[in-house]
């Protein structure tokens, strides 16, 4: 069971259940002019056998244009079913149901890459046969969500990240023009990095479509300038540490590195189990933070996640009655100038806030939470007026 609504900053959420899991998603256009992110959720992820009991997620950054991420949403899960490897998998598995062995792991790992490719080299047919005019790319961030496994499929600098109890959470690596493997390959194929970028222009050194970064002549796709290979990660399940993954776009990163963003997650789940209010206050914070990017994030949570707390949730009303004083009193003050009444937008309220609510926010609570609030206020304000 799922649903959707888009709220009255355009803001898309979706929630939905899976065995022994929930998800939420949430994605914004934030400061950008275009929405170039895409995104694929699909439980389960096909009715055949075995994956009639996986799940997938996928979050796509385009960049240059929207296409990319678009027609690779809408493609990419039927195009890994599609690979021999995944074939073989149902093969396999249809003769020990339930057995994920190590060869079957490898076939999904294979298929994935087999399936990023495929995908690639369809788009590149389209470009030249005139289907699509296209110099448009994506990043992307894929989950297959198995009884025993997760794998994972990253390509650019979108990110997954997975929290464990009382473990250092795991990320993907961002694929960067200035990472040394990636940079090696960059220079190999020609190209240069000039301020952390592909040929001084691109800010990622792999990606879906960004054709104009594949045509050298004589080496084959995965050593051009931008490859479309992506890392592949197999990590076992554990239900008992396994508490929640996050699969978001650089907008999310960009402002919250990988332990800040597993924090923020924790301490909102000890307040609230209501999954689209968490995802949404992550936007929410990032975008208070700074993030002026497109943003998209998917929360898996399992059932090791962390539960309500009732004195977590005493102490968040608390802090958050405390924001409502003084945001009423920022705003009374602002009625009182007698030069005129500013419109406040969240923004200058949030600063406005500064250090006395940050100081009195609750153990592991960041501050940029308050932005739900204020955005809260602002909305019953602007109706009464």
């Amino acid at each position: 069971m799922e649903y959707e609504f888009i709220n009255k900053d355009g803001q898309v959420i979706y929630e939905g259940k899976l065995k022994g899991a929930r998800y939420a998603v949430a994605s914004m256009q934030g400061w950008r002019i275009d929405m170039e992110d895409a995104h694929v959720v699909k439980i389960p992820m096909s009715d055949e056998p075995p994956f009639s009991d996986w799940s997938f997620f996928a979050v796509f950054d385009g960049h240059a244009g929207t296409k990319a991420a678009q027609h690779s949403a809408e493609n990419i899960l039927k195009t890994l079913l599609a690979t021999a490897q995944f074939r073989k998998v149902v093969q396999k598995m249809s003769e020990k149901p339930g057995i994920m062995d190590e060869e079957t792991r490898k076939l999904l790992a294979e298929g994935i890459k087999s399936g990023f490719l495929n995908l690639d080299a369809k788009m590149l047919e389209r470009n030249e046969q005139g289907e699509d005019n296209e110099r448009s790319g994506t990043t992307a961030i894929c989950a297959i969500v198995t009884p025993t496994h997760i794998f994972l499929a990253n390509l650019g600098d979108s990110r997954a990240v997975l929290s464990r109890r009382d473990q250092v959470a795991f990320g993907t690596e961002d694929h960067k023009p200035f990472v040394p493997k990636e940079r090696d390959r960059i220079v190999n194929a020609g190209g240069s990095v000039m301020i952390q970028r592909v040929n001084g222009s691109l800010a990622v050194s792999r990606a879906l479509g960004d054709f104009e970064y594949k045509a050298v002549p004589g080496l084959n796709v995965t050593q051009q300038l931008v490859s479309p290979e992506p890392d592949v990660y197999t990590i076992p399940r554990n239900p008992e540490v396994d508490e929640f993954l996050l699969l978001a776009c650089d907008g999310i990163y960009d402002v919250m590195d990988n332990a800040e963003l597993c924090d923020f997650v924790q301490s909102r789940l000890r307040v609230t189990d209501d999954l689209s209010n968490v995802a949404n206050q992550i936007l929410d914070a990032c975008l208070s933070k700074g993030s002026r990017d497109n943003m998209t994030v998917i929360l898996v949570c399992f059932d090791a996640a962390p539960k309500v707390d009732p004195e977590a949730v005493r102490r968040e009303e608390e802090w958050r009655a405390k924001i409502t004083d003084r945001v009423t009193e920022i705003l009374a003050e602002e009625d009182r100038k007698e030069d005129g009444r500013e419109q406040l937008d969240a923004e200058q309220v949030m600063r406005e806030l500064g250090s006395a609510v940050m100081k009195a926010c609750p153990q592991g609570v960041n501050f940029h939470a308050a932005r739900t609030v204020v955005d809260s206020i602002l909305a019953k304000r602007q109706q009464q007026s």
